[in-house]
């Protein structure tokens, strides 16, 4: 795991930690934390999420049984296999999140525990946050266990990348679906376990069919904080367990969507997601929108001065002459959802935030301005040392700006409307080839975390990339000023509609090759090579491309690095890749993958031919015969058939009207592939 970062220098580390030892107790009293914290003693009872799905969740924050769901006790928490318990557990205000301060442990003198359980209207399911501070002089590693035992013998799990009741979750996968036996509810439970760009992955253990654990590590140096975030929700058991079905059932559930359920206080903290917990492109135009600016638009205009001073009334002047890099622009007040003055940031900059979302700073010159209170005085205002004014909300919900194909953010603070021109937005520059990005490709670019130069891009075809801009400026047509140049050093991000509404929306489907590599990258092309040559136990075998459904990278340190590749018809095979390179048309260029930079590559069913159909229908037919013998042999041979006969067992199931066919076309489709 990577070196966690100290809490101890940094203001708001430390009012973190403030409010942690309020939450414990260690500062507060009782009466004080109720106060502060704005909780109320805890009221357990049943849950009930818009999914329609039900929870009992306890004083541990253990999940309890409810009528005939498979799990009997879920999520309950062990720290160095010693089990969580909970003193005077609160609940915030709505009744919806429950705040469980742990007692003591004794082998782990100093740290502080604390369970925050929270019920999600939307997608559903509860979200969890287990908190820990490490109060003592010596650094601590903590074995942080998650356990959940089943009321009867659970029939397997699968991980959100489809491989079968996996040991460790790999960098790809970021939780598991459990399905149900026999004899336990027709919903499937679906275990969000850890970020899809990065972060701590679990162990999972299952020793028996009754219980799964998860398991974490997290260390954490004195005085240091560290959060682990799950998620679990009820789902409809899928009809096919592929790889992109199972991505589509846990997209919603997917902890880079779910930030609003975050405290922006410990989203930093977050060990087993990387920093997209809190910078998906929602919350990333959130942060920079009016929220930045600390009032809540209301009914009528706010004036804000320093950090207590507010004043309701109606703003007035002329319109804006706004003065920026871009250009001139006139900019009528009732476009105007907020002005930001020169004070309020330090920098002198003027920032005029648009009702159409734009954001837009420079030189500002207005005639007639000022703000008249409530009392019918009236306070002549210059944007230059203007704090803050915020202007009346407009009624309805808010929408991507109309006509907007990207908005463009730079370093500046800048949010810019873009429209979409021919030439790409940039050429992306990475280790295998030049990736042209267009605006109407693009969901939305980003720099990558941390310090690290470059940026990630996000293509509608589910390409994730990173790289360089092989250009020095980035070309856009500006709305209101025209063709801009933009310096590369200036850009920050630029989002889409497509980023702004792809709340609900999974995976998308694959076609030709989604070919995995390391750090999260995905790209959507076609493989050029006509076989696949692997070197399994000294023999050289080739196996052409259209007969293999998957590949993947074993979790293995050998060098070279080894693959299990799985066929169409069922067939697997295991070893290292005989080639120097994997030869891949991406956006109509040919790139060169070394094998040490794949994890995976999944290939889009290839059509069937006419005799294949054909023998798929015989077999079928087979399955009403009188015979015993014959009905099995033909669930043996449709079995046999693999994954190619699938979309054909669906549609023949779907029109079944014999019980006994019905009944065996269900068998092996249950099959996990």
């Amino acid at each position: 795991m990577p070196p966690r970062r100290s809490i101890r220098l940094s203001p708001r580390r430390l009012r973190l930690l403030a409010a942690l030892a309020a939450w414990c107790g260690v500062v507060a009293t009782a009466e004080e934390t109720f106060d502060a914290a704005g909780l109320v003693p805890a009221a357990f009872g049943i849950w009930t999420d818009r999914a329609g799905s039900s929870w009992s969740v306890e004083a541990a924050g253990n999940i309890g049984r409810i009528g005939s769901t498979m799990v009997n006790s879920g999520l309950a928490l062990l720290v160095d296999e010693e089990r969580f318990a909970s003193y005077r557990p609160m609940m915030t205000a709505d009744g919806k999140e429950l705040v469980l301060q742990g007692l003591p442990l004794d082998p782990l003198p100093g740290l502080q525990v604390q369970r925050r359980v929270r019920l999600l209207d939307e997608p559903g399911g509860l979200r969890y946050a287990e908190l820990f501070h490490n109060g003592s002089a010596d650094p601590m590693t903590l074995s942080v266990g998650l356990a959940t035992n089943f009321s009867g013998n659970f029939k397997t799990f699968l991980s959100d990348r489809g491989r079968s009741e996996p040991l460790l979750l790999g960098p790809s996968e970021s939780g598991v679906v459990v399905l149900p036996g026999a004899s336990q509810s027709s919903r499937a439970f679906l275990f969000t376990l850890a970020g899809t760009a990065g972060g701590e992955r679990p162990t999972v253990s299952s020793q028996n069919r009754y219980g799964l654990t998860f398991r974490y590590r997290l260390d954490l140096a004195p005085g240091e904080t560290g959060v682990i975030v799950h998620h679990v929700a009820q789902v409809a058991i899928p009809q096919t367990f592929d790889r992109g079905t199972l991505q589509r059932l846990g997209a919603p559930y997917a902890l880079d969507r779910l930030s609003g359920a975050l405290d922006p206080d410990w989203r930093p903290f977050v060990a087993n997601a990387s920093e997209s917990v809190d910078l998906s492109p929602q919350a990333a135009l959130e942060s920079i929108g009016l929220a930045s600016l600390g009032i809540v638009p209301g009914t009528a205009d706010t004036l804000a001065i320093g950090e207590g001073t507010r004043l309701v009334g109606r703003a007035e002047g002329e319109s804006f002459t706004l003065t920026s890099s871009l250009g001139e622009m006139n900019i009528p007040l009732d476009q105007l959802a907020a002005v930001s003055g020169g004070k309020h940031r330090g920098d002198g900059r003027v920032r005029l935030y648009l009702r159409d979302g734009q954001i837009l700073s420079g030189k500002v010159a207005v005639e007639g301005f000022g703000f008249v209170p409530a009392n019918g005085s009236r306070i002549a205002l210059d944007p230059a040392t203007l704090d803050r004014l915020v202007f009346a909300a407009t009624p309805g919900a808010k929408v991507w700006p109309a006509g907007a194909d990207a908005l463009v953010e730079t370093h500046e603070g800048d949010l810019v409307r873009a429209e979409a021109a021919t030439a790409p937005l940039l050429n992306l520059a990475t280790p295998w080839g030049v990736l042209p990005v267009s605006l109407k490709d693009l969901v939305w670019l980003h720099p990558l975390p941390g310090d690290a130069p470059g940026y990630r891009v996000e293509l509608k075809d589910g390409t994730r990339c990173e790289g360089h801009p092989d250009a020095e400026t980035v070309p856009f047509v500006a709305a209101g000023f025209g063709e801009k140049a933009l310096p590369v050093p200036h850009l920050k991000r630029v989002f889409t509609q497509a980023a702004w509404s792809r709340r609900e929306e999974g995976g998308a489907p694959v076609v030709g090759a989604s070919i995995r590599l390391a750090g999260d990258q995905i790209l959507q092309g076609r493989v050029g090579d006509a076989t696949l040559s692997l070197l399994s136990e000294g023999t050289l075998l080739e196996t052409p491309m259209v007969e293999i459904r998957r590949i993947e990278r074993l979790a293995e340190t050998a060098s070279p690095a080894r693959f299990r590749v799985e066929r169409w018809d069922g067939g697997t095979l295991v070893g290292s890749l005989s080639r120097d390179f994997l030869s891949v048309q991406v956006a109509d260029q040919a790139w060169r993958i070394l094998p040490r930079d794949i994890a995976g590559i999944e290939f889009a069913p290839p059509e069937l031919t006419a005799e294949t159909i054909a023998r798929i229908d015989s077999l079928v037919a087979n399955l009403a015969s009188p015979d015993w013998t014959t009905r099995e042999k033909a669930t043996r041979e449709l079995g046999a058939f693999g994954y190619l006969a699938r979309p054909v067992l669906r549609r023949e199931l779907a029109g079944a009207t014999d019980p006994e066919v019905e009944r065996r076309l269900e068998r092996i489709l249950s099959i996990p592939q």
